[in-house]
């Protein structure tokens, strides 16, 4: 997974129904996020949306093919896609795959606004370019595995 923790910018805009296809074309592109939310934190989540709070999401491959998008059933069964148009791009923090940044525990921000971050996490960090790459790249390895076969 490619870690990335955005300003989250309401309003949020529900899609219509038979929109799939939207959302299809936005794992496409790589225009879109993935929040996986916990069973007990959609009240948190929904706060944090109309707070313009930061939160931390993932950056799918291409498509979104080799990620599991929901996680664990029994902890967290559902999450949600967010239009990347919608979201505030300019402040992004972004960390490679793998890493783990734990934003909830590392990130701090002031009265201004200012950003700062604990235990090393403000020098793993990557530009949203190198971040988007990567994911590409992951998607191509991946392709070359599924040809390969087990």
């Amino acid at each position: 997974e490619h870690h990335a923790c955005f300003k989250l910018a309401p309003p949020l805009v529900a899609m219509p129904e038979r929109s799939h296809r939207n959302a299809f074309g936005l794992l496409r592109s790589q225009d879109a996020l993935i929040k996986t939310v916990k069973n007990d934190d959609w009240l948190s989540l929904v706060f944090d949306l109309l707070s313009h709070s930061r939160s931390s999401c993932t950056l799918p491959p291409p498509g979104g093919g080799g990620m599991r998008l929901f996680g664990r059933v029994e902890e967290g069964c559902a999450g949600i896609l967010l239009a990347r148009g919608a979201l505030d791009e300019s402040a992004a923090l972004c960390w490679p795959s793998g890493y783990n940044a734990k934003t909830e525990h590392h990130l701090t921000i002031s009265r201004s606004g200012a950003v700062s971050l604990s235990g090393g996490r403000d020098a793993a960090r990557v530009s949203l370019a190198d971040l988007e790459a990567s994911a590409r790249e992951g998607l191509a390895a991946a392709r070359r595995r599924w040809r390969r076969g087990p």
